[in-house]
C-alpha cells in the first residue's frame, strides 16, 4: 500500500528521534494512523529523523495527493536570492529550544550541517517562539527550487 508523505508526517507528530520502527509504529497508532501505515512503520530500522523514515518507506510512498500536482509537474515560486524548502529549514533546526534569535538559530543550523546560504539567512531572523515564526521570517526565501538561487 502507498502512503502520502503528509499522512506519514502527520502520524509521526511528536516523534523524538532517534527511534526504531516499533516506537514509530506505536506513535503513529497513538496519533490515529491507519493499520497499514502502522504495520509498514514496524519494518523501519532505527532512524535519526523524518527524512530517514521517508527513505525507508520509499517503496510505500507515492500515492498522489487528491487535487495535487504530479511530481513531474512541480511548480516553484520565484524567489530572489537563496531559496529553501520548509522541510530543509526544519531539518537544520532540529533540537531548537525556543524562543531563539537569529544568531542562535544560525549557530544551530551550522552545527546541524546547513549550508552558508541558510546560515546567513537565519542570522537575520528576529527572536521567535516557534518553528512557524522562523518560517514567517524566512518567507521571502521559501518555496523556490530546492538548492536554487
Amino acid at each position: 500500500m502507498a502512503f502520502q508523505v503528509t499522512e506519514v508526517q502527520r502520524s509521526l507528530k511528536g516523534a523524538d528521534y532517534p527511534m526504531d520502527g516499533k516506537a514509530l509504529a506505536g506513535l503513529a497508532k497513538k496519533n490515529g494512523a491507519g493499520k497499514d501505515l502502522v504495520e509498514a512503520l514496524k519494518g523501519v530500522g532505527k532512524v535519526d529523523g523524518p527524512n530517514e523514515v521517508m527513505k525507508q518507506l520509499k517503496g510505500e510512498l507515492g500515492r498522489s495527493t487528491p487535487g495535487g500536482n504530479k511530481a513531474d509537474d512541480k511548480t516553484y515560486k520565484d524567489v530572489e536570492g537563496p531559496a529553501f524548502q520548509v522541510t530543509e529549514v526544519q531539518k537544520y533546526l532540529k533540537g531548537a529550544d525556543y524562543p531563539m534569535d537569529g544568531k542562535a538559530l544560525a549557530a544551530l543550523a551550522k552545527k546541524n550541517g546547513a549550508g552558508d546560504d541558510l546560515v546567513e539567512a537565519l542570522k537575520g531572523v528576529r527572536k521567535v517562539d516557534a518553528p512557524s515564526g522562523v518560517m514567517k521570517e524566512l518567507k521571502e526565501h521559501l518555496g523556490g527550487k530546492p538548492g536554487g538561487s
